[in-house]
């Protein structure tokens, strides 16, 4: 909790997400953040001191109230990002390998490599950096793919499997079962809309991906080769 800063730590406020759940909340600063499921922000019930600081496992949006005085700084893990007034998206699940930060409007600056380098994001650029082979790559993504989330919208870009499940029992209460040696390596993308159920969203992947089927008993999903 001490990454937070200066602030007060039993003053901290944790606001979890749980799967298949999407929440907006309102900072102590009027910063607008929305909040992707199963994700933890811990932010101050005030915030004092020269810096706003959260702390972010998992996905959000953040939409920041400007104040040139006091700057807006995100952490996570691995990162730290700081704006001064801007719109911009973190995903930082502690499963996935890969950290990013869209920005969407204004500017932030992203510290990396144990906050040892620094690279200053534009509108439309997104920031992934890699925790496992410490690399990172600035790339322009189709914002709509970005904020897909928010809008109940879910987007698979070019995933293995296995974050394919990763992301599902996040949006969905259910448990995958399955066997890792079962799965292909290949990368998927697929696009559903409108909170597609995950009837919809199964019937779809086991035919583009072929020699699978998958049954829902209850709160559990099976995957098996065929």
């Amino acid at each position: 909790l001490s990454t937070i800063g200066k602030d007060a730590e039993e003053n901290l406020i944790q606001q979890y997400i749980p799967t298949a759940e999407i929440r907006t909340l309102t900072l102590p600063d009027g910063t607008q953040v929305q909040l992707n499921s199963q994700s933890t922000l811990l932010y101050p019930q005030e915030f004092t001191g020269d810096s706003r600081s959260v702390f972010l496992l998992g996905e959000a949006n953040f939409k920041v109230k400007p104040d040139k005085k006091r700057p807006f700084i995100v952490k996570s893990n691995d990162l730290q990002i700081t704006a001064l007034g801007t719109e911009f998206n973190v995903s930082a699940y502690p499963e996935s390998q890969e950290i990013a930060t869209t920005l969407i409007s204004g500017s932030i600056r992203v510290d990396y490599n144990n906050l040892t380098t620094s690279v200053i994001l534009h509108p439309n650029e997104q920031f992934a950096y890699n925790r496992n082979n410490k690399k990172y790559d600035l790339s322009n993504p189709d914002m709509d793919d970005v904020t897909a989330w928010q809008r109940g919208e879910l987007v698979l870009q070019k995933m293995t499997l296995t974050d394919i499940i990763n992301v599902l029992e996040r949006k969905y209460p259910y448990a995958f079962v399955y066997s890792i040696k079962n799965l292909k390596n290949d990368r998927f993308s697929f696009r559903f809309k409108d909170n597609a159920p995950l009837e919809e969203v199964m019937e779809i992947i086991v035919n583009v991906v072929g020699q699978m089927d998958y049954r829902i008993v209850e709160d559990k999903c099976y995957l098996t080769r065929i």
